[in-house]
């Protein structure tokens, strides 16, 4: 196993390498960093440290892709499987000879006694989001409490925000007895009415100091001499089925009428144009199916559901190449202020104003014809819900947070669908220098390059 660690060379900050050590003391505990601070590394790094050969992973469903490729990248000596397809699909990938098994929560239901005969003990398991099993009366919450691990951790970016009886489940889960049962933890910290709800909270710092041992906690702030000015992040996820199969018979059709036009041989920049223009029914596609038709099915927003509430203690700006799916995420999310093309001068101003000012207005939406002039420095947060065809206009995007006056570390979090056209211009035409020059017929896009983008195949 010495080859792990001998292979191992994680760029850690110190505060990561000290919560690794930390983590490996303590045996089991509670990851509480603040989003943006490297979790998902530090338990990669721990699993190195304490050289664990089975590693069970639980996340929601739409960071399972993101787990596979923060472990291909930082330990590409590892083998990853995702569990995922129809149940007798799932039987066989259990059973399989790999280091880390990712999952999301929801097989916890499905497949707990598939799980308990293929591996009754894991040398770590892992929670991720472990909002996800802090109702201590779910099913989901019994359930992963049974499994048998030598070492355990939750991750949580909004470990406060929990209230006492909730941070219960998830600290049992890390330390099993360790607060008791249930009921009794109930009467010695929390007040019920005479109707037996919960109304207030006791002995605070008792379980303050309590949590503690075992719960490790740092914000983006406390650590911000060793971060950089700005962290870019590609959160990954896989489409629907339904989605895919609608993504499938759009490129069918356009790389037909690619050949039927044969412009391999006659490369006019109308006809290359106009594909490129037909092509953006793939990106709204990738954004909602609601861009397209009446069906509200969107995998992207249950991606920006998640990281909207691990970050919900900052100022987000979130930006789209579409309008209308400016609207749609406007529709979803009330509370937030929204500047697009289509928003006058004088309303820009009083819209910026309220996010500014307002402590309760947590969300700006952004289209780029939106963005323009302005400088918001009170977001620390930005989410690429999809991707400008331009450098430029991406740098611009970040630029309006990253900027003189910024006083924190800024989050990039860019929105990928494995196999999606955003997926493929991140990794293919951003090797470029500038993709906006071609665009505008300084350094033509050939058919080649349009080729590659409806074909392109994650790795």
């Amino acid at each position: 196993m010495k080859k792990y660690m001998e292979k191992s060379k994680l760029p850690l900050f110190p505060y990561q390498q000290k919560d690794v050590d930390l983590l490996y003391q303590i045996g089991s505990g509670l990851l509480g960093n603040e989003p943006g601070t490297g979790k998902t590394l530090t338990t990669i790094a721990l699993a190195e440290k304490i050289e664990a050969r089975k590693i069970l992973v639980f996340c929601p469903s739409v960071l399972k892709y993101q787990w596979a490729k923060e472990i291909a990248k930082f330990t590409p000596h590892r083998k990853a499987i995702v569990i995922e397809g129809a149940k007798s699909e799932r039987d066989g990938l259990w059973v399989k000879d790999c280091d880390y098994f990712i999952a999301n929560y929801e097989l916890l239901l499905r497949d707990f006694d598939t799980i308990q005969a293929s591996r009754p003990w894991w040398d770590l398991l892992l929670s991720d989001e472990a909002t996800k099993i802090s109702n201590p009366k779910a099913k989901c919450t019994r359930l992963i409490m049974q499994l048998k691990a030598n070492r355990r951790v939750a991750m949580t970016g909004t470990p406060i925000s929990n209230t006492p009886q909730n941070l219960w489940s998830v600290m049992t889960f890390c330390r099993p007895g360790y607060l008791g049962n249930y009921w009794r933890f109930i009467s010695r910290y929390c007040i019920k009415n005479e109707w037996n709800a919960i109304v207030a909270y006791q002995n605070l710092e008792e379980l303050r100091v309590k949590i503690s041992r075992y719960m490790i906690r740092r914000t983006k702030q406390e650590v911000l001499p060793e971060l950089p000015d700005k962290i870019e992040t590609d959160v990954t996820f896989v489409l629907s089925k339904e989605e895919q199969a609608l993504q499938k018979k759009i490129k069918k059709e356009l790389l037909a009428e690619i050949e039927k036009n044969d412009i391999d041989k006659v490369e006019k920049p109308q006809n290359i144009q106009f594909t490129l223009t037909k092509m953006i029914r793939l990106r709204q596609l990738a954004d909602s199916m609601e861009l397209l038709g009446s069906n509200e099915k969107s995998s992207k927003m249950e991606v920006l559901a998640e990281l909207l509430e691990e970050n919900q203690e900052h100022k987000i700006i979130i930006f789209s190449e579409f309008s209308e799916m400016c609207k749609i995420i406007k529709r979803k999310y009330p509370q937030s202020v929204m500047i697009i093309g289509e928003t006058k001068d004088e309303e820009r101003q009083k819209v910026l104003k309220e996010f500014n000012e307002n402590p309760e207005k947590k969300l700006c939406i952004l289209s780029s014809a939106g963005q323009f002039g302005l400088n918001i420095q009170v977001s620390d947060t930005i989410i690429n819900y999809d991707l400008p065809f331009s450098l430029a206009k991406f740098e611009q995007r970040i630029g309006r947070a990253h900027r003189i006056g910024q006083k924190n570390t800024v989050m990039v979090y860019n929105l990928l669908g494995v196999g999606t056209l955003d997926f493929a211009v991140k990794k293919i035409l951003y090797k470029k220098a500038d993709l906006s020059s071609q665009l505008l017929g300084k350094e033509p896009i050939s058919i080649k390059e349009v080729k590659d983008l409806l074909t392109y195949e994650p790795e």
